[in-house]
């Protein structure tokens, strides 16, 4: 695929992939339900009481399935960006951040999956182990930090597609100190931190449809 092609479908990915999350951003905040309160150990009465608050449950399943939308355009975006990078980086580095972006692919899709199994044992009374919270809370958080060194190299890329380009690195910077400070930071405290890592993620999406949209015009004119 030659680069303007690959930068359109660079520039849709990223769109799809910032409004994907925008979506999810209102439904979280209409209904209160998000897999975010599945991402931490708790009891088995803890969960189960928030499943029973209203509009929660229908929350909690319209967030799930947009990620599933999210993590295919993200998988898909930095996968295209790897092919686009190429020539740009060095082979062993933009192969291991591929790779670390496509198991935070992998543990994004069991997480989700996970956390609807423990949804469906909530709800129909089936037996349900700490071990589960547990267990999700260990691989939430190795999903993110797998992301943290995907985008930390991935970065490296961006900083070749002048000033917007070394934007977008700085914004992706930012994305990681406040993902690993959540990681040590009390849960009911790190509220704050987790509404930063979203908002820098997403910027790096919203910019990235900019910059690549610029990419493929400026082709196609000199092109003709």
């Amino acid at each position: 695929m030659q680069s303007s092609p690959m930068d359109r479908t660079l520039a849709i990915l990223a769109t799809l992939a910032a409004a994907t999350v925008g979506a999810m951003v209102i439904g979280i905040l209409t209904t209160k339900g998000s897999q975010d309160f599945f991402q931490t150990a708790r009891s088995v009465e803890a969960y189960g009481a928030h499943l029973a608050t209203p509009l929660v449950p229908f929350g909690l399943r319209l967030n799930l399935g947009l990620d599933n939308l999210f993590m295919i355009f993200y998988g898909a975006f930095f996968t295209v960006l790897a092919a686009r990078l190429r020539t740009m980086m060095d082979p062993y580095l933009l192969g291991i951040a591929l790779a670390a972006m496509m198991l935070t692919v992998l543990l994004d899709c069991v997480e989700n999956h996970h956390i609807m199994t423990m949804v469906h044992a909530i709800q129909n009374g089936l037996p349900l182990s700490p071990a589960d919270g547990e267990l999700q809370m260990i691989a939430s958080q190795v999903k993110f930090h797998a992301s943290y060194l995907a985008a930390l190299l991935f970065s490296f890329g961006f900083l070749q597609f002048g000033r917007l380009g070394r934007t977008i690195a700085v914004v992706l910077w930012c994305y990681v100190p406040f993902g690993v400070l959540i990681s040590v930071t009390p849960v009911e405290q790190a509220k704050a931190l987790v509404l930063g890592r979203t908002i820098f993620f997403v910027f790096a999406f919203i910019l990235s449809a900019v910059l690549f949209a610029s990419q493929a015009r400026y082709h196609a004119r000199n092109s003709q």
